[in-house]
């Protein structure tokens, strides 16, 4: 887990900086991704129950596929249809727990992309969103805080 150095208060639930926890958490992952060649078509925060977080890549084949983390379960995964859909059924969630180092991420994405990682069709479900206080936060903090818009 990253350390920034310091024991800052952590936000109040559902406040602006609350919401953008995962943010720093995300820019860490894709820039990951990115430093191992893989092609990150886009990646951004969903900020609200639970607090989510969404990455594109594209395959070697032009398939994109679409990986969310969200605070309850971790990692998923699924290849986008046409319209930029995942089927539900399609979904797969992946290995790493909940929260994973972004270079353990990029191991995972990496196989998915290379067919050795398939995930499992059933939802762990490591915490509740509404698990305040149980220093997940603290975890996600780790990553830095976003710039507040």
């Amino acid at each position: 887990m990253r350390n920034n150095g310091t024991a800052a208060a952590l936000p109040k639930p559902y406040s602006r900086e609350w919401v953008l926890l995962p943010e720093p958490y995300v820019n860490a992952v894709a820039a990951e991704l990115e430093s191992r060649g893989v092609r990150v078509d886009g990646h951004w925060n969903d900020p609200m129950d639970p607090r989510d977080v969404t990455v594109i890549v594209s395959d070697g084949a032009g398939k994109r596929l679409r990986f969310v983390w969200d605070e309850e379960s971790g990692w998923r995964f699924g290849r986008m249809d046409e319209q930029g859909w995942v089927p539900l059924a399609a979904v797969r969630y992946l290995p790493g727990g909940l929260l994973p180092e972004p270079e353990q991420v990029a191991d995972i994405v990496e196989g998915v992309l290379g067919g050795t990682v398939r995930g499992v069709p059933e939802r762990p479900q490591h915490r509740s969103f509404h698990d305040y206080g149980d220093g997940f936060d603290r975890r996600l903090a780790a990553y830095g805080t976003a710039a507040v818009r």
